[in-house]
């Protein structure tokens, strides 16, 4: 089996051949998700940041960033899969089977919770191909406005092992929208729907836990990633020339962050640190942070990358440089941002994106309203629309989010 990162065939860079997957994976009861430790000073920057926006908005800050922001462009989409590749989703599911498989005293369902973009949906559909399980696709909102059982008592009886990647999907904050999912957990929890694992977006679960039979015992999250092992993730994901060095370097600072190919790699330091407390640890939360915030000088070459200033000294190897662009810094919210906003945002993150019209129907606004709210969200870079037509809350946009609605008094996920 493929490490963390790595395809057949590819020629492995040093980091690529020490992250091993179990060093990725790994799964904990809910309870015992411990979230990354915060920087000491992310506090006092969230307070001057705070402060600068109440009196100092459209002030530059006095010290001049190492790169300007305007001056980077984005890299090619070519150049971003080379630079950071897939999650192994394969490898993962065989550490979720290995973990379920260690149960003495086996539940007749196990589930699987993480934060929105936390990638339990690949990790179940990848344990399903592993497994040769049965996939439950979820009804759709008609079969859930409709309310009743029909698409439940489909599969009802079936002996083979199945999976449900989106019990998020499986249930609407509407009268009848709550019927089937209540049934689903009930069935399930008793063993008559044979043997299957359910994966459930954090928010969704802190929903769910007061309005229908949720279980407390086999209830898994993915364990977070601490800012080193998360360096050591993000090298791995990087596949380049093994014949010269990569340094990723924050274009604020111009310091280097993490290094490929090179004899001294770098932990990440405050840099990572930051990354992995804004990610929960989550590793497909934090690579889509990553990616999202790589540049490259305006006149690279067609790959993006940065053209040196200086010849290298005879006998060294050319090192290229990509620069990391606000890696401290996330979408702000906007200004006019009412509590009409804050009631969409909620229900986005309760079902893990839904549909303008569904939101409507969901929500007490004008279909007006909603489709008013969206594009100025979306404008800020806090949702995005999917092939499937949901919008859902952006990797960039969740921990503004998440602060904003806490802050109002919204209840939110645990993760």
């Amino acid at each position: 089996m493929t490490e963390e990162g790595s395809n057949p065939g590819e020629q492995a860079s040093p980091s690529n051949q020490t992250f091993s997957k179990e060093t990725l994976w790994e799964f904990v009861p809910l309870g015992d998700y411990r979230p990354p430790d915060k920087p000491a000073v992310s506090a006092a920057q969230h307070r001057w940041v705070s402060l600068k926006r109440l009196f100092g908005r459209g002030k530059r800050d006095g010290n001049t960033p190492a790169k300007a922001e305007a001056d980077l462009s984005g890299l090619p989409r070519e150049r971003l899969d080379t630079l950071v590749r897939p999650l192994d989703w394969d490898a993962g599911a065989e550490v979720l089977r290995q973990t379920l498989a260690r149960d003495a005293r086996p539940l007749p369902v196990s589930f699987l919770i993480g934060p929105p973009g936390g990638g339990v949906a690949d990790l179940l559909r990848a344990l399903a191909a592993r497994q040769d399980a049965r996939r439950i696709e979820p009804p759709s909102f008609d079969d859930l406005l409709a309310g009743g059982t029909a698409w439940l008592d489909a599969w009802t009886g079936d002996a083979q092992s199945w999976v449900l990647p989106h019990l998020e999907h499986c249930w609407l904050r509407h009268p009848a929208g709550l019927e089937s999912v209540r049934a689903l957990l009930a069935r399930a929890s008793i063993g008559d729907l044979g043997r299957g694992v359910i994966g459930c977006d954090s928010w969704a679960w802190a929903y769910l836990r007061h309005v229908a039979p949720m279980p407390v015992a086999g209830v898994l999250t993915v364990q977070a990633l601490d800012s080193q092992r998360l360096a050591r993730l993000l090298r791995s994901l990087a596949a380049v020339d093994a014949d010269r060095p990569l340094h990723f370097c924050n274009a604020r600072t111009g310091k280097r962050i993490i290094a490929v190919n090179d004899e001294d790699d770098g932990d990440g330091g405050l840099d990572m640190q930051n990354l992995a407390a804004q990610a929960g640890g989550n590793p497909a939360i934090a690579r889509a942070l990553w990616r999202a915030r790589l540049r490259s000088e305006p006149d690279g070459d067609e790959n993006g990358e940065s053209p040196q200033q200086d010849e290298p000294p005879q006998g060294e190897r050319d090192t290229e440089i990509v620069w990391v662009s606000g890696l401290r810094d996330e979408p702000e919210l906007p200004d006019s941002l009412r509590e009409d906003a804050a009631l969409v945002l909620h229900t986005l993150l309760l079902h893990n994106g839904l549909p303008a019209w569904m939101l409507a129907a969901l929500l007490p606004l004008h279909r007006f309203r909603v489709q008013t709210i969206l594009p100025q969200l979306s404008a800020a870079e806090i949702v995005e629309r999917d092939l499937d037509d949901r919008w859902r809350v952006t990797a960039t946009g969740y921990a503004p989010v998440r602060a904003f609605l806490r802050e109002r008094g919204f209840p939110i996920g645990p993760l």
